[in-house]
């Protein structure tokens, strides 16, 4: 019995629903306008439904809730499908999408008047729907008209048509309301056209041919300039100063055609400006950087430099600063013998290179002299005093008269900088391995930049004599 009950229950909240989704008698298909209206009453029937649903599940027994709940979760199933639907008229005609700032007509835009394209289809789009309007509202009150004529009356219908008839009636301002805002857009832009054509399109048109005529001028005079040299770096510069220059005369050109306009004068030369940065960048940074360079007096001609590019190291001594680059003589160093295998080529870097990257300078202002050092391996079972003594006795022997140079150009260099006396005497240490039973043996000694490798070369073979002739032994696997 009260399973009777519950089904009888369900069944009659269905016929709710099934009822009150009847009384939408919209059925027209096509109709952009009766679509949009259709959802927003189904949309509003499920809500009804949901609520009334809710409310008995509440009330119910737990058999009951639970045939409500399956059903409850059907019937938000449909509402979350029907919402992805449009419900709105407002919805409907933002499609007619019109842009209200008509802004300054140029030359381009008279000439091709892009707008009227936008415009035209934004007017078929709205006359489409005001089309289907006029036949949505003539739709509903034949369906007025014939259920009023009906002998058997259907109230409930003809007062929903009734309703529905003075919504539609209401939404009219809308479409109203989005035909005069184009109508009125379309006679400023129209009337934008004519000025432009009647005041500045002489003006501007008579501009654009003397830019064009200066751009094959330019091109003529660049390709027998060009023609007559054959030297390719000669050819390079002439190539950049020409542009150069022709970029300046453009640049002058178009401030003299816009001077009476200050404002656009201004705009007009914050562009090009802008453009030109864009363009010329790296030349510019360049520049930028030659200048640091020149007044900086961080490198100069005949100093030995290393840079580091993208963790790559150049190392060479500066033979020319010009303008846009840095040349660098490759030399023989301890870079090029370890890692580079080859020297005496010539490289040229960007100025701009010393700015972004670190550059480390063997001999800024007076300071010839470097710090270097050679490396040995050692066991553990040898005696490390001896060691250290020996390595620093030939360190100092062989590079007595370097330190006392080196100290005088510090002295020199001091003057210039805030920094701490130093001795320049050789320093020993003995680093153990941690994965080989053997010490590190790092000799720093002071060697003038122009006789690293030479220095070194001798240095080793003094040392590794006298240890040997000591009994002193090497590591090897």
């Amino acid at each position: 019995m009260k399973k009777l009950l519950s089904i009888i229950f369900v069944f009659c909240i269905l016929a709710k629903g099934i009822f009150a989704q009847e009384l939408n008698i919209i059925d027209k298909d096509n109709n952009s306008w009766l679509q949009v209206y259709n959802n927003l009453q189904k949309s509003q029937a499920l809500d009804e439904h949901i609520r009334q649903l809710e409310s008995e599940i509440r009330r119910a027994n737990p058999q009951q809730k639970a045939e409500l709940k399956q059903l409850l979760s059907l019937q938000e199933s449909k509402k979350a499908i029907l919402d992805e639907l449009p419900k709105s008229f407002n919805s409907m005609l933002d499609k007619v999408t019109i842009n209200t700032n008509v802004k300054d007509i140029n030359l381009i835009e008279y000439l091709f008047a892009s707008k009227k394209i936008k415009f035209a289809a934004q007017t078929q789009r709205l006359n489409f729907l005001k089309n289907q309007y006029d036949e949505a509202v003539e739709y509903l009150e034949n369906e007025l008209k014939l259920t009023v004529s009906q002998d058997n009356k259907n109230l409930q219908k003809e007062e929903q048509l009734q309703k529905e008839i003075a919504y539609f009636e209401n939404a009219k301002g809308l479409l109203e309301g989005k035909e005069e805002v184009l109508n009125r857009t379309k006679d400023l832009y129209f009337n934008a056209l004519k000025e432009y054509g009647e005041t500045q399109f002489v003006t501007h048109l008579l501009n654009l041919s003397i830019i064009i005529l200066l751009f094959i001028s330019f091109y003529i005079i660049k390709y027998f300039i060009i023609k007559k040299i054959d030297n390719e770096e000669k050819l390079f510069k002439v190539k950049k100063v020409l542009n150069i220059t022709f970029f300046i005369i453009i640049f002058l050109v178009a401030i003299a055609f816009n001077i009476n306009n200050i404002i656009y004068a201004a705009t007009l030369i914050g562009v090009i400006a802008a453009a030109m940065t864009i363009a010329m960048k790296e030349y510019l940074q360049s520049i930028a950087s030659w200048l640091q360079l020149i007044l900086g007096n961080q490198i100069q001609i005949g100093d030995r430099i290393l840079v580091n590019i993208d963790g790559n190291p150049v190392i060479g001594e500066v033979i020319e600063i010009s303008l846009f680059k840095v040349s660098l003589y490759e030399s023989i160093n301890n870079t090029t013998s370890s890692k580079i295998k080859i020297a005496g080529r010539i490289i040229f870097i960007a100025n701009n290179v010393f700015v972004n990257n670190y550059v480390y300078n063997y001999t800024h202002d007076k300071m010839k002299n470097i710090y270097d050092m050679i490396e040995l391996s050692i066991p553990f079972g040898e005696d490390t005093h001896k060691v250290e003594t020996i390595a620093f006795e030939v360190a100092y022997e062989m590079t007595e008269r370097y330190m006392e140079v080196a100290n005088k150009q510090f002295q020199s260099m001091k003057k210039r900088y805030d920094m701490r006396s130093r001795e320049f005497r050789p320093r020993i240490h003995l680093i153990p391995d941690s994965k080989e039973p053997f010490f590190t043996l790092r000799i720093w000694y002071v060697a003038p930049y122009h006789q690293i490798m030479e220095l070194k070369s001798q240095l080793s073979q003094k040392v590794v004599k006298r240890l040997l002739d000591e009994g002193i032994s090497f590591y090897s696997k």
